[in-house]
Order: structure tokens, then C-alpha cells, then sequence
């Protein structure tokens, strides 16, 4: 049982390293530039509070050729959101650069903000773009070109939907360091799950046509969806358009973070996963945060075998390291994430994973909500 649980792993991983462009992952390249030349895109940036992530992320400016006419649009629910003077003052900066840009209030009620704020800044700004960039408040646009993850959205009318494979990179609490070595050195990262689920959209930062939008119900209608990325790639998908992922990441600034928000984090994410995808659940347990438990049944067996155990933990731990430089790898971290975080981001994964299977209450934007098993969310 050892040696086929640790082949099944083992096999995963390699499914993980799919050359970029097979299965719904595009590369970015020099033709990218050519591609977009004289695109009219709608650059739309959700915000709520006023983290020093958030300001330092909001304070990098889009990286895009001088070829595509961009209009960047900054969104708050409310003019009492603290983010609103962060917005007012992004805005006024990019403007003085030459970039046009807006600040706009979404008056949202929610449950899913995000959904409503990105509606209001389309209807009110996109009805004359050839695409729609949503990027989230805590991404570094600095170290981002965008025509890489527009591109093929422009050029091959069968994308629905590109979008990038986010990372992370402060590492300031215990709550930073289990989110980074997840994102970032195992296999729930983005970068080598986008080659073993095509259908895979993480909202963090993604590119649709207006007419794609529109065609799916208009983002407004994704308001009730906790998982409103999930929601879009089903729809997308439903209209027999692919979502593509764009070999660029996207790097997130987040940081400062209490372990248990981390934790209530990915409870949200497999709580969507449970309600939307259900069948993906017991590929947590058994394959992407495997290994902790595969340790564990080692132990277990060592009274008995004590040579099978050790070299079963061996074997195992080995895997594991090569799981984090592969993924470091595809996320272009300096270095990759030591054993010991790598093993304990899959722990607070399988605690997450509990915490989901047994429709623990969600906290959200300071709710408690919970998620019926259409996938909307319910008081």
C-alpha cells in the first residue's frame, strides 16, 4: 500500500510537469507585444481596506506595451471603505503619469463584493474595450506584462477566459509562510495544478472579452457565488470556449497574515471545491496534501517493518523535496520552500480540508455565511 500510494504521488507530480501549452496552460513570448498592438483594454481593480500590502501593491503601476490604450479603473464598495482615498490617490497618480484612469464606488451589498465592483466598473467603463483585465488589490502589476496573459484571449477566438497562476512571497508570520509554501511548493500550487485541471480559474488576476462577460450573465451574476472564479469557468466553458492559464504568475503582496485567517482561507477555497467540484475533494487526502498522512502510515508500520517503514519516510520525504523545487521552479521563487514548511502547509491544507468537509461556518468579509451545494452562498 506504501509503495502504490507513493507511485500514485509520484505520478501526480509528474502529470504536474506538462510542458507549458498542453492542457489549457499558454506561453507567453515575444509575439505577445505584436498580439495586443493597439488592443483597447479595461484594467478593473477591486479594493477593500488598507493593508501595507494593499498600498504597496496598488502603488505599482500596470506594465503594458505602448501599443495597448489602457484604461485602469480602481473599485471600492463604499466611500467608507478605508481603500477609498488609496483609490482616489492611485488614480490621480496614474493619471499624471498619462495612464486614463478612474476611481469608482460600486455601492455593493454583496455577499461576493468582488463580483458587483467588477460589474459596476464594466458597465460603467467597458463598453468600448476589446477586453477586461480583473486584478486584485494585492498583486504587483510592476513585475507583470499583461499582454501575457492577454494574448491568446486576442488572437485564438476559442479562449473564453486567461487568467495567472498566482505565488507569494513575504514570509513575515506563520500564517505567510504556510499560504507561501502551498502557493508555492506544493502540489495545490497553481503553477503545476494548471497542467492537471484545464477547467482551473483562480481569480487573482484573469482576461475576458466583454462579450464573453455578457454572454455568461454579466458579471453582477456571480454575486451570490463565493467561488465566483469557479462559477466563470463553468460558464465559459458551457458556452464550448477553453480558459487557458498564461505561463506569467502573478505576484501577490499579501502579508501579516494570522495564522487562523489563513486557515479560514483555504476553508473557503475547499469549501467552494466541496460545493462546486465535489468529485476534486478526495484528491486533497489522497494526492495533493498526501504526504503528512503517507508519513504517518509509515510510522505506523515501522513496528512491524521497520525497513520498509524507513525506507518508505525516506522515499517519501525525498518526493516531497522534489515537489518544492519543481514548483519553486515554475514559480520563479529565488529558492525553493524548506521540507518543513512544505510539510506543514500540507497539514493546515488537510486541517482546511476538515474544516470544509464538514460545512463549517464561512467567515468572509466579516460574515458567517454558509455555502449551499449549488455553490451559493447562504446567511
Amino acid at each position: 500500500m506504501l509503495a502504490a500510494w507513493w507511485l500514485a504521488i509520484a505520478a501526480v507530480t509528474v502529470g504536474a510537469l506538462r510542458r507549458p501549452g498542453r492542457r489549457g496552460v499558454t506561453t507567453s513570448h515575444g509575439a505577445d507585444a505584436r498580439a495586443c498592438a493597439g488592443a483597447r483594454v479595461l484594467l478593473v481593480r477591486p479594493c477593500t481596506g488598507d493593508a501595507a500590502s494593499t498600498r504597496a501593491a496598488m502603488a505599482t503601476r500596470p506594465h503594458v506595451g505602448a501599443d495597448v490604450q489602457l484604461r485602469w479603473v480602481g473599485v471600492v464598495a463604499e466611500t467608507a471603505d478605508p481603500a477609498w482615498p488609496l483609490v482616489q490617490h492611485t488614480a490621480a497618480a496614474l493619471r499624471d503619469a498619462g495612464t486614463d484612469a478612474h476611481a469608482l464606488v460600486s455601492h455593493a451589498r454583496g455577499p461576493n463584493r468582488k463580483a458587483e465592483q467588477i460589474d459596476a466598473a464594466v458597465r460603467r467603463f467597458g463598453g468600448d474595450v476589446d477586453a477586461i483585465v480583473v486584478v486584485d488589490a494585492d498583486v504587483d502589476l510592476g513585475s507583470f506584462a499583461l499582454e501575457a496573459v492577454l494574448a491568446s484571449l486576442l488572437v485564438d477566438p476559442g479562449v473564453g477566459v486567461s487568467w495567472s497562476a498566482p505565488v507569494e512571497v513575504h514570509a513575515h508570520t506563520r500564517g505567510d509562510r504556510r499560504s507561501r509554501a502551498i502557493l508555492g511548493g506544493s502540489l495545490h500550487a497553481f503553477v503545476l495544478l494548471r497542467a492537471l485541471d484545464p477547467g482551473l480559474l483562480v481569480g487573482k488576476l484573469f482576461a475576458i472579452r466583454p462579450a464573453t462577460l455578457a454572454a455568461i450573465g454579466g458579471a453582477a451574476s456571480l454575486r451570490l457565488h463565493l467561488g465566483e472564479d469557479f462559477e466563470l469557468s463553468r460558464r465559459v466553458r458551457e458556452q464550448g470556449l477553453r480558459v487557458v492559464c498564461c505561463d506569467a504568475v502573478a505576484t501577490s503582496l499579501v502579508s501579516d497574515r494570522a495564522y487562523a485567517t489563513v486557515l479560514d482561507r483555504y476553508t473557503r477555497w475547499l469549501a467552494v471545491v466541496r460545493a462546486q467540484r465535489p468529485a476534486r475533494m478526495i484528491s486533497y487526502p489522497l494526492l495533493l496534501a498526501a504526504v503528512p498522512l503517507l508519513l504517518a502510515l509509515a510510522v505506523a508500520c515501522a513496528p512491524a517493518q521497520p525497513w520498509i517503514a524507513a525506507t518508505a519516510i525516506l522515499a517519501t520525504l525525498l518526493l516531497r523535496r522534489a515537489i518544492t523545487w519543481l514548483a519553486a521552479a515554475r514559480a520563479g521563487l529565488p529558492r525553493a520552500i524548506a521540507l518543513h514548511e512544505a510539510l506543514a502547509g500540507d497539514v493546515l491544507l488537510l486541517h482546511a480540508w476538515l474544516r470544509a468537509l464538514r460545512g463549517a461556518p464561512i467567515a468572509w468579509a466579516g460574515q458567517r455565511l454558509r455555502l449551499g451545494r449549488d455553490g451559493r452562498l447562504q446567511p
